[in-house]
């Protein structure tokens, strides 16, 4: 009498592939999914304790420490051309907000030539950006 042989083969799994697109997945979550911010280099912040969280704005508009505006790390531009832009964009008559990053060192004439300009040009909000510190407690 023949008997069957129940032993069964066990097969292997290669996961060398599996790990290495693994891998490349969590590579490019970390490159791409980065959060992006448009924040100058050496531009310090005003600071805030109350935390908001953050919208984007239509335009980011950059008031380094030179009382100097900027749309780019190297490109200057005068109130007049940012109200140009404004219009041109149509951000105002869409009802969309602006966002200002200002040096904590920059003048606050400089602050308040900027609101007039864009409530000229028909901006009703101008958010800022700030650094959130903790609060201090008591």
């Amino acid at each position: 009498m023949q008997l069957k042989d129940t032993r069964r083969e066990i097969k292997t799994i290669d996961l060398l592939p599996l790990i290495n697109v693994v891998f490349l997945l969590i590579l490019f979550v970390l490159i791409a999914g980065r959060p992006s911010t448009n924040h100058p280099s050496g531009l310090e912040v005003a600071r805030s304790e109350i935390e908001a969280t953050h919208q984007g704005a239509a335009l980011s508009v950059w008031l380094k420490q030179d009382d100097v505006f900027y749309l780019s790390d190297k490109q200057p531009v005068t109130l007049g051309e940012l109200a140009h832009l404004v219009k041109e964009k149509g951000l105002a008559a869409q009802g969309m907000p602006l966002e200002l990053i200002a040096d904590r060192r920059a003048h606050a004439k400089q602050l308040l030539a900027f609101r007039r300009a864009m409530a000229r040009a028909g901006v009703g909000e101008i958010r800022l950006k700030t650094e959130i510190i903790a609060a201090a407690s008591n």
